[in-house]
């Protein structure tokens, strides 16, 4: 990058970006719980919603109806999460959510968690097999900072429904890996997804159709109005305490994106740190994607023209879906996209108070993202030209041999050591990776489940060690044991906050005694 700078092959407008990255390098924005002290005395604070356990059903392998046959009973503005599982997308009606809050699906023995919370808005899909332990989630009943509480029937051991994080049980300290998911409505889904299987009705006497919280297509419910009916320990007024955020973690960092301001501008370019990401409105989907920008040495800059997503250098045309160049110089190049999850502001930056968000200080300013005509010239390219940063004979142009496989950071920016973050964009077991995602293990290498704490692994600021097996967590594919006389919330192995017994891994452990799964009428 400082050779392209000294040799005036780096466009004007790039330098002012170097600066703003610079000033954006000062730090890293953690979840509030760094270790496991600090996720036990979660189990302190929360806050009782006056439903028990069990009165709110998990489902657990429903069943899906065809597309056609969903249609019936579907209006194109309703509100739908789309989940991508290893069988292919899966769509699940808000409408039916909002009454069960978790969905407990199996596909190839893996398990997965879809999980809404409708106080908090939030929104996430889970990888639950736990490196082959597949745990089965029900809404527990209480709150925290107005997030639903989860609970597995493996263990007993709670969970923070946002954060896909154990802070009570033989499994705290251990999180779930993210599953690509969307939040749209049920025309685009339709449309982008026509082969989907789409979730049922579900048995029993609810009232499907009616929300108890309100509808999120009129003002002045509770969706959209700015009262809270349950405690935040920190309440952060940048934004309107409902505003919907697409949250993600990126190297360390936590990001809020305000979904209706990246809509209504198209695109947004930022940095996080060093690195140079964009967000942009999939307009087919209806969804906001992120993806990284830093295409070879350098970053780009992306706009809407018309209706094409271009980047300003060399106007090529690229896939607001995908993050693959369709047409021009850049055609067969591809951006990695990042997933998250979703939330209401006020939910996200409770709890996690150090996070960045956009609009923001790392976003790029409008005036660096005009259109300048292609020619000869020091402010433009000539069409056709290498850029600086293109491979030029399968070498990055400008840059060393050595580093031909690095990214460049922005001037003045030292790369950082940043934390093992907890959602990671690597595939799963069995995961189709999308063009542009990450790639696959190479030969020899053990895939690791994103986001799940390795067994002797401590968690920042942790002293000590998690242990490798939890004991009591019934093995993947086993049947919950029969209820015990009385029922009740299943005991928490070792105290509320103890670690249980270590056992060997690959150890026979009997399955625990455990509640039945909540009654579906």
């Amino acid at each position: 990058m400082l050779n392209l700078i000294r040799t005036g092959r780096l466009p004007r407008r790039i330098l002012p970006l170097l600066l703003l990255g610079t000033l954006l390098t000062g730090g890293t924005a953690l979840a509030r719980p760094q270790n496991l002290q600090e996720l036990a005395n979660i189990n302190k604070k929360l806050t009782e919603s006056g439903i028990e356990y069990g009165q709110i059903p998990s489902l657990y392998r429903p069943r899906f109806d065809r597309m056609q046959d969903a249609g019936l009973s579907m209006n194109s503005d309703d509100v739908v999460f789309v989940v991508i599982l290893p069988d292919g997308p899966r769509i699940y009606p808000q409408k039916y959510l909002v009454w069960h809050q978790v969905i407990n699906e199996v596909v190839d023995d893996q398990a997965y968690a879809i999980t809404y919370s409708p106080i908090t808005g939030g929104f996430a899909a889970y990888d639950a097999s736990m490196g082959g332990l597949n745990l089965i989630f029900d809404a527990e009943g209480r709150l925290y900072d107005g997030n639903s509480v989860l609970i597995d029937r493996n263990s007993g051991s709670l969970w923070l429904q946002e954060l896909g994080m154990a802070f009570d049980g033989s499994l705290l300290g251990r999180g779930m890996p993210i599953v690509p998911c969307y939040w749209t409505t049920w025309g685009p889904a339709r449309r982008t997804f026509p082969g989907a299987k789409v979730l049922s009705r579900p048995p029993g006497r609810r009232p499907y159709g009616r929300d108890p919280y309100g509808d999120y297509r009129k003002p002045d419910t509770y969706y959209t109005n700015d009262e809270l009916v349950y405690p935040v320990e920190h309440v952060d007024r940048r934004f309107h305490r409902k505003t919907p955020m697409f949250c993600l973690e990126h190297q360390g960092s936590l990001i809020a994106l305000d979904i209706n301001y990246v809509k209504k501008k198209g695109v947004v370019n930022f940095f996080v740190g060093p690195s140079a990401l964009v967000a942009v409105h999939d307009k087919k989907l209806d969804v906001v994607r992120v993806f990284n920008r830093q295409v070879w040495a350098e970053p780009f800059l992306f706009v809407y023209s018309g209706n094409q997503f271009i980047d300003i250098a060399t106007r090529s045309i690229w896939d607001p879906a995908t993050g693959v160049c369709l047409e021009g110089n850049l055609k067969g190049a591809n951006m990695a996209q990042f997933f998250g999850t979703y939330s209401m502001w006020f939910a996200w930056a409770s709890m996690n108070p150090e996070t960045l968000f956009i609009p923001g200080p790392g976003e790029v300013p409008d005036n660096l993202l005009q259109i300048t005509p292609l020619g000869p010239g020091p402010q433009s390219q000539t069409a056709g030209a290498p850029l600086p940063g293109q491979p030029v004979n399968g070498q990055p142009a400008g840059v060393p041999p050595q580093a031909g496989a690095q990214s460049s950071v922005p001037a003045g920016a030292m790369p950082q050591v940043l934390p093992q973050g907890r959602f990671q964009n690597v595939p799963y077991p069995g995961q189709v990776v999308p063009q542009g995602g990450a790639p696959a293990p190479t030969a020899g290498q053990a895939a690791q489940p994103a986001g799940v704490i390795p067994g002797n692994a401590a968690l920042p600021g942790q002293t000590g060690t998690v242990p490798p097996q939890a004991a009591g967590v019934a093995p993947a594919g086993s049947v919950p044991a029969a209820p015990q006389p009385g029922g009740g919330m299943p005991g928490q192995l070792g105290g509320s906050t103890g670690v249980g017994t270590v056992m060997p891994p690959g150890a026979a452990m009997a399955p625990l005694a455990m509640p039945p799964a909540p009654g579906q009428n």
